[in-house]
């Protein structure tokens, strides 16, 4: 009953991934932490994360901006690697705290309809993919961490998932590698992984349908709010170690 429960969590979270250009990660651990664990969660959303990416990919091929994707080739592989060998032996529940943070502040960016002062450039995703490669590959998920980037980078909604998606491939492929040199990919781990995945799939194709009617100016609103939701809900999940600093 409850992967039951974790696959229709999954097919709705991802759904609204498609809609939000991303964040399903952090909507989705609590759920897969339940069946699976906490330490497996990080390689399950690997495995299912990387799969839904890779139908993205498939049905915004044609919209994925390579310029942006060879900025990000190098640095994503680098922090993901260093972000994994860290996995077992770093407590992330800092650095989760300080992702919330910055995922709610992308409100005050965004709460004005005038263009951002900073104008984000090609070459400043890659030192901005080592980063969030490598805390993805630390805690599990950053969420979207990095829209904000490519909204400032002025793309379209369709563009942003294709390249963004083009990306997490080579992200959660590199994750997976490295946690199973590390001995975290385990048979439990894929079958799960692989069940959520062909689960997103299938959302991701009903996500693509509702995603054609929006425009992209509603496309960015919720883009802007899923990442203050998701920010708020990496808060709430740590809320304990902001009571310790307190």
């Amino acid at each position: 009953m409850q992967l039951i429960l974790v696959l229709i969590g999954a097919f709705i979270v991802f759904i609204l991934s498609t809609l939000t250009g991303g964040g399903a990660s952090l909507l989705l651990m609590p759920l897969v932490a339940v069946v699976v664990g906490i330490k497996a969660v990080a390689p399950v959303m690997a495995v299912s994360i990387g799969m839904s990416s890779t139908s993205k990919v498939l049905l915004f091929w044609k919209y994925i901006d390579w310029k942006l994707f060879a900025w990000l080739f190098p640095s994503t592989i680098v922090g993901s690697i260093l972000g994994a060998s860290l996995f077992a032996s770093m407590s992330s529940d800092y650095l989760q705290l300080l992702i919330g943070l910055l995922l709610v502040s992308t409100i005050f960016q965004f709460k004005q309809k005038k263009k951002p002062r900073f104008k984000v450039k090609a070459w400043h995703f890659a030192p901005m993919g080592l980063v969030v490669a490598f805390l993805s590959g630390l805690i599990g998920g950053v969420g979207p961490l990095m829209n904000s980037a490519y909204l400032n980078y002025g793309i379209s909604k369709e563009s942003l998932l294709g390249t963004r998606s083009a990306n997490a491939i080579l992200l959660h492929s590199t994750k997976i590698l490295s946690y199973a040199y590390y001995g975290y990919m385990t048979g439990e781990v894929l079958k799960y992984g692989i069940l959520i995945g062909v689960t997103s799939m299938v959302a991701v194709y009903f996500g693509k349908l509702i995603l054609a009617k929006i425009s992209d100016n509603f496309f960015r609103q919720i883009v802007v709010a899923s990442m203050v939701l998701s920010g708020v809900l990496m808060l709430w999940k740590n809320w304990g170690t902001v009571e310790g600093l307190i």
